[in-house]
């Protein structure tokens, strides 16, 4: 089943940056498991059971009368987006944000799936956002001799962009001379095919950038195919040839192709990621961190290359929420004196630092590397 993913890097950036001056901002995710969830009903009482607990929250312990009084706003408007449903379709998980000091309601609807769950703080809750991996626009171009399709969007959605055809001589058998000029003709005209396939890869760069490339044809096409794409174009190709019959194939098949691909891409990634951090912990060069003090330190010193953890985590830390200074422990910031707030789990602010400074975010899903570093590392840029 394909999903759609409205998580781009620059949602995750502005998401990162949005701090109220209290704890007025209400993060929700929604889990549209359709298994569980496939029935409207069935959504409705989850939405209920979230906002429930949501509403609890908001009255429950010591909040100021401001900060209330806009959670309450925000449970109102959070109960008239989630109950209109629209967005339910093709998504898996739905996440939310609402501020109304701010003017914030923004809905996300995500690819990879959430436990349903709610966030009061003062700035929105995106570590869930990074579970899916390295975010990209994908394009799959399904190539024969005659034909192509060219197909956008995630490693879960794609929809068909365009397709078209080129003259080329059908293939006959009649021997001598006039045969070979005839297989001459007929290869030049494959060769202009695949020479307008990837010129028009190369202009769909140029105004409608993706991410990744992968390319579906017959193991004979494929050396051809690679020759005549744009160095541009064949940088961003990813994984080898889709065995899939072109002229015949689905939208849904292809999904399924491409999304394997992806995850042995990812899969790949990873153990690279892993691999540059236990490279960089035992050469002494100080450029990989291990464990939530080493890491935060580094996030603070903005030297964070990559950063990976378990999905999962949940660490205790404290924030200075006057210079956004975090740490494993303390009670006043070292750079200004303010108080320190503790946080029970640092896992946001710590998303957010990486994010501020454009590093890479690795969320590892059943991946024990990183069990006896307390699930959490990174590999630094100096």
């Amino acid at each position: 089943m394909s999903a759609v993913n409205d998580v781009t890097e620059q949602a995750l950036r502005t998401l990162a940056q949005t701090r109220a001056d209290e704890e007025t901002v209400l993060s929700l995710y929604l889990d549209l498991d359709p298994h569980r969830f496939a029935t409207a009903r069935a959504r409705a009482t989850e939405i209920d059971s979230l906002l429930d607990g949501a509403h609890r929250e908001t009255e429950s312990g010591e909040r100021s009368h401001s900060e209330r009084q806009a959670l309450r706003a925000a449970l109102v408007d959070a109960r008239g987006l989630l109950e209109e449903q629209s967005w339910a379709k093709g998504a898996r998980a739905l996440a939310a944000f609402l501020c109304e000091p701010l003017g914030l309601s923004q809905t996300l609807r995500l690819a990879h799936p959430v436990s349903s769950a709610f966030f009061i703080s003062d700035a929105p809750f995106i570590p869930p956002l990074t579970e899916s991996g390295p975010l990209g626009r994908v394009c799959v171009a399904l190539v024969d001799e005659r034909f192509a399709r060219i197909l956008r969007g995630s490693g879960e959605e794609l929809h068909e962009a365009l397709s078209f055809g080129d003259p080329v001589h059908g293939r006959q058998d009649q021997g001598g001379w006039s045969q070979a000029r005839y297989q001459r003709s007929r290869h030049e005209d494959v060769k202009a095919h695949l020479r307008h396939v990837a010129d028009t890869l190369h202009r769909l760069l140029q105004v409608a950038p993706y991410d990744r490339l992968v390319i579906a044809c017959t193991e004979a096409l494929w050396p051809r195919v690679l020759e005549e794409l744009h160095p541009e174009v064949r940088a961003l190709l990813h994984g080898e040839r889709l065995a899939l019959d072109v002229g015949d194939v689905g939208i849904e098949d292809v999904v399924d192709a491409t999304a394997a691909v992806l995850a042995d891409e990812r899969r790949a990634h990873e153990d690279a990621a892993l691999a540059e951090f236990r490279e960089h912990r035992g050469d002494g060069g100080g450029r990989a961190a291990a464990g939530v003090e080493e890491v935060l330190g580094a996030l603070v010193e903005r030297r964070v290359g990559t950063l990976l953890f378990q999905a999962d985590l949940r660490a205790s830390g404290v924030v200075c929420t006057r210079c956004d200074w975090i740490g494993a422990a303390g009670e006043s910031c070292p750079l200004d004196g303010a108080p320190l707030e503790p946080r029970v789990n640092i896992l946001q602010e710590v998303v957010q630092a990486a994010v501020s400074q454009s590093a890479e975010i690795l969320a590892l899903r059943d991946r024990p590397e990183l069990a006896p570093f307390g699930g959490i590392a990174a590999t630094l840029r100096f």
